[in-house]
C-alpha cells in the first residue's frame, strides 16, 4: 500500500467505467485499504446542484449537466489524493479526460454487458436507461464509450465477484507497474520511450532461441501485456493482429491487450474461445481459422494466442495452417505456458485417440511472458505449471531443482524475483534443447519426462477438469522415477525425494490422487500406445539415472511397464 501512495503523490486515483460497473462500491473498498479519502462525483454533483441528477436531466438537459460534471471533476481532482468514482460519461469529455490525464491515474472497471443489466436492472435512477429497451440503450453506449474507456491508464475486468477481490486485484497490478506509469499518469505514459528512467523501468529478461531465420525472442518481465502493441510494432513492424483467447483470460486481461493494440492501430479485433483441453480439437479448429480469415489477417499480419496452453497450441496450429502459414506471438498467461508450451515451435490438436496427435511445427516470432499476469491464475493452475518448472530440473538441471527445494514458496508468491528466475532458467533450458533438437528427432524428446505417462493419464481422464496437463506430468516423472528406481537405473531413495516435494507443493503424485473412479492398467497401455513418440510398435520411454539425469529409451518390456502400473494402481 505505502508504495502505489507513494507513486500517486499528491495524484488521485480515478475510476471510470459504465453505470453499473462499479465504481462506487469498489472505489469505497480502495479507499479504504489505501487509507485514503473516496468521493462520489455523482454525489457531489448533487450537493451543489442540491437537486438529483435525474432532475438535472429533467429540468436542464444532459448538456447542462455535462457541463456542471466537468467543472466539479475538475475541483475535486485539485484537492489532493483521493479515490474518485466518475459518473458514466464523464470520462468522454475531453477536457475532463485531459485533467484526468494530466492529474491522476486511471482505472477503467470494464465488464459486459450481462453483468452491466444486472446490476442496472436493481435500481431506477439511470437516467439514460429510462427507454423502451434498457439493454439496446447500454449495447450503443458500450459501443460508443468502450474504446475511450481503453484510454485509462490500467483496464480491470469487473465481474461477478466479491468487489474485495478486485479491489485486491487493482492492488496487485497497480504495485507491480513501472513506477514512472504510477506517477505521471496517461499523459506522460505516452512518452515513456522518450524518457526512459533505468532507476524506475526494470528491462525486461531476453531468452534468445537460435534456430537460424527462424530465431526468436522470449521476453520475460512485469507490464509487458500494456506494452505489447508498442513491442510487436518495433520488433515485427505495423501489422494486423487477429487475438485468440478463452473467456477466463478474457475476463482479466483482454481489455489490457486490446488497448495496447489499438493505441497502435494494429487491432483487427478479438476471438474468445471456450476454456478447457476440449477446446483443442477439430471441432474448434475450422471455425477459429474461418473467423481469423474474417478478420481479413494476411499473409504478413499476425495471430495473438493469449492464454495458457491450450489457447497457444489451437492458435499457433490455426497460425501454422492459415494461408499456408502466417507469423504469431505468443502471449502466455499460465505459469506452464510461460516455462514450456509457448517455447518452441509445437501446435496442435487434441483426438479421441490421444493428445497432440495432429499438429505442425510452427516457431512464433516473439514470446512475451508478463509474470504480472499470473495474480490471476488460479492457485491450482499455478501449482500445475509449476510441474513443468520442476521438470527442467529433474531432467537436466540437478542445482535447479535442489534451488526449488529451497525457493518454491517464493516462486508461488508471484511478484518476486525467484518467480522471474524460476521461468528464465527453465526457457533457458529449453531454448537450449530447441536449438539442438527443433523437431524431436533426438534430444528433445528429453523434454517429455513424464508425459508418456501423463498423456496417457489425461486421455483415461477425459481431458477434463479431473485432472490438468501439470498434474499428468507431476503423476508422469514420479511414475518415471519410480520405474528407474525398479528397474535398477537409479539410486534408492530418489523417487521418494521427487514424490516428496511434488506433494509438499500440492501436486498429485499418484494415479490414484486422480478422482472419479479406478485406472485399468491395459487401458493406460492402449492409450500410451497412441503417444506420438511410438516408434515401430515400440513405446519411447524417458527415464532417469538420478535427479538431473534423464535419457531416452526404447528398451523397457511394455509387460514389466504394465504390471508395473496394475501395481501403483493397487497402491
Amino acid at each position: 500500500m505505502d508504495v502505489i501512495k507513494k507513486r500517486l503523490g499528491r495524484r488521485s486515483i480515478v475510476l471510470v467505467g459504465l453505470m453499473g460497473c462499479g465504481k462506487s462500491s469498489i472505489g469505497k473498498r480502495l479507499a479504504a485499504r489505501l487509507s485514503l479519502p473516496f468521493v462520489d462525483a455523482d454525489e457531489e454533483i448533487e450537493r451543489a446542484a442540491a437537486k438529483s441528477i435525474n432532475e438535472i436531466f429533467s429540468d436542464h438537459g444532459e448538456d447542462h449537466f455535462r457541463e456542471g460534471e466537468r467543472k466539479v471533476i475538475s475541483r475535486l481532482l485539485s484537492h489532493g489524493p483521493m479515490v474518485l468514482a466518475t459518473g458514466g460519461g464523464a470520462y468522454m469529455h475531453s477536457e475532463t479526460r485531459q485533467k484526468i490525464r494530466d492529474s491522476s491515474f486511471s482505472i477503467w472497471l470494464r465488464a459486459e454487458l450481462p453483468v452491466l443489466m444486472r446490476r442496472v436492472s436493481k435500481r431506477d435512477t439511470r437516467p439514460l436507461l429510462r427507454t423502451g429497451n434498457p439493454e439496446a440503450t447500454m449495447r450503443k453506449l458500450m459501443e460508443a464509450r468502450y474504446p475511450i474507456y481503453a484510454e485509462a491508464d490500467l483496464t480491470v475486468e469487473s465481474r461477478d465477484e466479491p468487489h474485495d477481490v478486485i479491489v485486491s486485484e487493482i492492488i496487485s497490478r497497480t504495485a507491480q507497474l513501472p513506477a514512472m506509469t504510477a506517477l505521471t499518469g496517461h499523459a506522460l505514459k505516452e512518452k515513456e520511450s522518450s524518457m526512459p528512467d533505468p532507476q524506475t523501468i526494470l528491462p525486461p529478461s531476453v531468452v534468445g532461441v537460435d534456430l537460424a531465420d527462424r530465431s526468436y525472442d522470449v521476453l520475460i518481465g512485469t507490464g509487458l501485456l500494456a506494452r505489447a502493441g508498442t513491442i510487436i510494432k518495433e520488433r515485427l513492424g505495423p501489422v494486423k493482429c487477429g487475438v485468440v483467447t478463452d473467456q477466463n483470460v478474457a475476463r482479466h486481461h483482454l481489455a489490457t491487450l486490446e488497448a495496447s493494440l489499438k493505441v497502435e492501430g494494429m487491432f483487427a479485433g478479438s476471438i474468445i474461445l471456450t476454456p478447457g483441453e476440449a477446446t483443442k480439437s477439430f471441432r474448434e479448429l475450422a471455425p477459429l481459422c474461418e473467423r481469423l480469415l474474417e478478420l481479413g489477417l494476411e499473409r504478413g499480419d499476425i495471430v495473438v494466442p493469449l492464454g495458457g496452453g491450450v489457447i497457444g497450441d489451437l492458435a499457433g496450429f490455426a497460425a501454422g495452417i492459415l494461408r499456408r502459414g502466417i507469423r504469431f506471438v505468443q502471449i502466455p498467461t499460465s505459469l506452464l505456458a510461460q516455462v514450456d508450451s509457448s517455447v518452441g515451435g509445437k501446435t496442435g490438436i487434441n483426438t479421441p485417440q490421444g493428445k497432440n496427435l495432429v499438429g505442425v511445427f510452427h516457431q512464433p516470432n516473439l514470446v512475451l511472458a508478463d509474470t504480472g499476469v499470473l495474480t490471476t491464475l488460479p492457485e491450482r493452475e499455478m501449482r500445475a505449471g509449476y510441474a513443468e518448472v520442476a521438470k527442467y530440473g529433474l531432467l537436466g538441471d540437478a542445482a535447479f531443482f535442489a534451488w526449488l527445494e529451497q525457493h518454491w514458496r517464493g516462486v508461488f508468491g508471484n511478484s518476486g524475483p525467484e518467480l522471474t528466475q524460476a521461468i528464465e532458467t527453465s526457457v533457458k533450458a529449453k531454448a537450449t534443447i530447441v536449438a539442438r533438437d527443433e523437431t524431436e528427432t533426438g534430444d528433445r524428446a528429453l523434454l517429455n519426462l513424464g508425459h508418456t505417462f501423463g498423456h496417457a493419464l489425461e486421455a483415461w481422464a477425459g481431458f477434463s477438469s479431473r485432472l490438468l496437463h501439470g498434474e499428468g506430468v507431476s503423476i508422469g516423472m514420479c511414475l518415471a522415477f519410480r520405474l528407474s528406481e525398479e528397474l535398477g537405473l537409479s539410486p534408492k531413495g530418489t523417487a521418494e525425494r521427487v514424490t516428496r516435494h511434488l506433494k509438499a507443493v500440492g501436486l498429485p503424485v499418484y494415479i490414484n490422487d486422480i478422482p472419479g473412479g479406478k485406472a485399468d492398467a491395459a487401458e493406460l497401455m492402449r492409450l500410451m500406445a497412441q503417444d506420438k513418440k511410438v516408434r515401430q510398435g515400440r513405446l519411447t520411454f524417458i527415464l532417469v539415472h538420478g535427479i538431473g539425469q534423464a535419457f531416452i529409451t526404447r528398451d523397457v518390456d511394455p509387460l514389466t511397464v504394465e504390471a508395473f502400473l496394475a501395481r501403483e494402481i493397487r497402491g
